[in-house]
């Protein structure tokens, strides 16, 4: 009911606004219908058709026309040249010569009057212009002619032209020329364009429909095609051609040096280029009219019931509209409303269809902004009136809350009460305790954003949980003020008003993070140990049946003869030894035992694991070893060495499927403390670096933090354990080692081995004979198993 008397009572106002900006003789003649006119110029910049075809030109009396002739600007002009102009009109084939000019008496030499009068009469299509005694009439603004005493042209002129009219224009009192002017039919005192276009039986040339004519104006200033009078009079700086058929309107340019001393000319409301109003002489203003009356171009204002009907409807139905709106969308309507508006009315409507316009700013600028102002409070006092009742209800509901909050003080899990908006309203000492964030932190909303930062995501699947069932149960990540992050099984219930409204959420965290530990250790050693059952299984099986195969290469090598044939049965040997020593690591690492360990010489076990992989590898992967031979000596286990570098060398093949290069080297480096704080778990000191690089695919930022972890692996079901680089780990760590990892998506991985620097004994750096593996002396061997093989 509100809603509909304010609407009707916006109506009404902007009804009232309508008539009283409509009203004959009050503001429609200084202000909206005058800017609406005005305004249709400054939005369509382009002037229309082109004037290079215009039926109408200018012959101007300008300033160079002046000087040119000899002319005294202070004295009219030589008759004699007014005559040659006809003349050369004449025979250039001219429509019409229209002068703008007023030959009211005869000239100081009657020779040139004469033979100015046998011009126009040779030419037989000179139209003269008269004056009226009187301002405003001058200005076509006197509503009575019955006294109007006209000054006619010099009575031999007039009567050897073919015609005669008012040189008078419809003038407003801001010195602007808007409608045309027909003359006074009264009195028989047609204008000057009126009587050429009756002339020229150019039809319905001085008719009013309803609604009046007002000039369409071709452009800025000087946008019609003119001349110069001087230029006019010479064939060979105007062609013919230039008049040949055209209405030729000669008149005064005058010349001004300001404002207060302009004679015959007014304002146009086409803009200046720089800005500024335009100002246009009397006779381009007639030729603007006589434009307008040949192509029929003037343009028309609505008839005024049509105008009143068509504002009092939009006084009507914009309230109506806007009304039913929120804000935003009704601004957004009325933007659109007056985009609409300006192109349609000033586009499409004034300047391109029909020639039919209506004064529109009433529009856009009083009723639309009007109906949006009304509605616009309306619904702002509407909505204090809202917020100010939910205001008290949630006070209400904040009351309640805090009751039943203080019954949870004592619990041990961590409670919350959050609104609708997710503002914290309640807090207990255990999570004050758990977060080791206040209670004032947390009201604030200081601590709630830094807690659930890392379960952020998860935040809005527990709300619209919430909401949607009543109740959400999970397990979220908090981020307390100390220590590490804590994880918690969170019940999320919702709180509803006596309206059965949501109104707040209650939230009973239990911390769970020592719980979630213990189950992954817990699983973390059942895997542990069921790889220890497996590979403790699989020793003996697999020894027994690699026994076979090394004592048939022993004896096979034995008959050898062929030193490449020897040489391939010695590496079958030593990859059988490694096969066998290969299953001893598994189970080494799933019990965290440890092996002997001898002075290695790496360059030497990098030279052996390159001719493996160059063996074995496929040969789109060429491998390159860099070693020199100066390498420092390592303590380590030598299998366990082999068993690095035979998994980083699996891994760099697995990451180039489609080809590559694989490096193998080796160096001597000393670490400084700045260099080994850039590597991750290194330290200072003397070491060997084991080098093993590939050209392939590359890791992940993402994965690179995992690489390390047992059973981690970023290949396919079925291709990989996640046990390679763990058992890598776990042996460099054992060797008081490091690596390092350098990759890039694309461009390949480099893996980087730092093992610490032996001290050499003294007989070993003297050259000490190493001793020999112990021989027999012809003796047999019994070997007893259950195996048959």
């Amino acid at each position: 009911m509100a809603q509909g008397l304010t609407a009707a009572g916006t109506a009404l106002l902007l009804a009232l606004a309508a008539v009283f900006l409509l009203r004959p003789g009050g503001v429609i003649d200084s202000g909206m219908v005058r800017a609406s006119y005005d305004a249709l110029y400054h939005l369509v910049p382009d002037p229309g058709p082109s004037l290079a075809d215009a039926p109408v030109v200018l012959v101007y009396l300008d300033r160079e026309s002046y000087l040119r002739e000899h002319q005294d600007p202070e004295a009219p002009w030589d008759r004699r040249l007014h005559a040659a102009l006809v003349r050369r009109l004449t025979a250039a084939g001219a429509r019409a010569v229209v002068f703008d000019i007023v030959f009211d008496g005869p000239g100081p030499d009657p020779a040139a009057d004469r033979e100015l009068a046998q011009a126009f009469r040779d030419n037989g299509r000179v139209i003269l212009a008269a004056e009226l005694n009187d301002w405003r009439r001058q200005t076509g603004g006197a509503p009575d002619v019955a006294t109007v005493a006209p000054l006619l042209p010099y009575e031999p002129l007039k009567a050897s032209a073919a015609g005669w009219g008012l040189a008078s224009l419809r003038v407003d009192d801001d010195f602007t020329v808007r409608r045309s002017f027909a003359g006074f039919d009264a009195g028989g005192l047609p204008s000057l364009t009126a009587a050429t276009a009756r002339f020229l039986g150019v039809p319905d040339a001085t008719a009013a429909p309803a609604g009046g004519r007002w000039l369409r104006y071709a452009g800025p200033p000087l946008a019609l095609p003119h001349v110069g009078f001087s230029s006019a009079l010479r064939e060979d700086e105007v062609p013919s051609g230039f008049f040949r058929d055209r209405i030729v309107m000669v008149g005064a340019r005058p010349m001004v040096t300001g404002f207060v001393e302009r004679r015959d000319e007014y304002r146009s409301p086409w803009p200046e280029s720089g800005g500024g109003g335009a100002f246009l002489p009397a006779v381009e203003i007639h030729a603007t009219q006589m434009l307008n009356l040949v192509r029929t171009d003037l343009l028309r204002r609505l008839p005024g019931g049509g105008e009143l009907a068509l504002l009092l409807a939009l006084a009507v139905s914009l309230p109506a509209l806007l009304f039913a709106l929120r804000p935003l969308p009704a601004t957004v309507v009325a933007l659109g409303a007056e985009a609409l508006l300006l192109v349609a009315v000033a586009v499409a409507v004034a300047l391109r269809s029909g020639g039919y316009w209506f004064p529109w700013l009433i529009v856009a600028g009083v009723q639309i902004p009007g109906a949006l102002g009304g509605a616009v409070v309306f619904r702002s006092v509407e909505w204090y009136r809202q917020r100010r009742r939910l205001e008290a209800e949630r006070r209400v509901a904040a009351a309640r809350i805090r009751e039943q909050a203080a019954l949870l003080d004592k619990a041990q899990d961590a409670i919350l009460v959050r609104d609708a908006a997710g503002a914290v309203t309640y807090v207990n000492p255990a999570t004050e305790k758990l977060s080791g964030w206040s209670r004032a932190e947390w009201l604030s909303g200081e601590a709630s954003g830094r807690v659930f930062a890392p379960s952020a995501s998860r935040l809005p699947e527990a709300e619209a949980a919430c909401v949607g069932c009543g109740e959400w149960l999970g397990e979220l990540e908090w981020c307390p003020r100390e220590g590490g992050p804590r994880t918690v099984q969170s019940r999320w219930s919702l709180i509803r008003d006596d309206a059965g409204r949501p109104a707040a959420r209650l939230l009973i965290n239990t911390d769970i993070t020592e719980k979630k530990r213990l189950e992954a250790q817990f699983l973390r050693a059942q895997r542990m140990e069921t790889i220890g059952t497996l590979a403790g299984g699989m020793a003996h099986d697999l020894n027994s049946a690699l026994a076979p195969v090394l004592m048939g290469i022993q004896l096979l090598r034995r008959d050898a003869s062929d030193p490449e044939t020897r040489r391939m049965l010695s590496v079958m040997e030593e990859n059988t030894y490694r096969g066998a020593d290969m299953v001893r690591q598994v189970l080494l690492f799933s019990r965290g035992a440890s092996d002997e360990r001898t002075l290695v010489q790496p360059g030497g076990v990098l030279a052996e694991m390159e001719r493996i992989v160059r063996h074995s590898f496929p040969h789109d992967i060429p491998v390159h070893l860099m070693a020199p031979a100066d390498l420092w000596p390592v303590w380590v286990n030598p299998t366990q060495l082999h068993q690095v570098l035979l998994n980083l060398c699996i891994n760099a093949r697995d990451a180039m499927p489609r080809g590559g290069e694989l490096t193998l080297a080796a160096d001597n480096v000393r670490l400084t403390p700045a260099e080994a704080a850039a590597i991750p778990q290194g330290r200072a000191g003397e070491f060997v670096l084991l080098i093993v690089s590939d050209t392939g695919e590359g890791i992940s930022p993402e994965n690179l933090a995992h690489l390390f972890e047992p059973f981690f692996t970023t290949k396919p079901a079925g291709k990989g354990t996640g046990l390679g680089l763990a058992t890598v780990a776990r042996i460099v760590a054992a060797h008081e080692g490091f690596v390092n990892i350098e990759s890039e998506v694309g461009r390949g991985t480099t893996f980087e081995v730092y093992l610490p620097r032996a001290e050499v004994v003294a007989s070993a750096a003297d050259g000490g004979t190493p001793s020999t593996s112990p021989r027999g002396q012809g003796e047999g061997i019994l070997v007893v198993d259950d195996d048959r093989a």
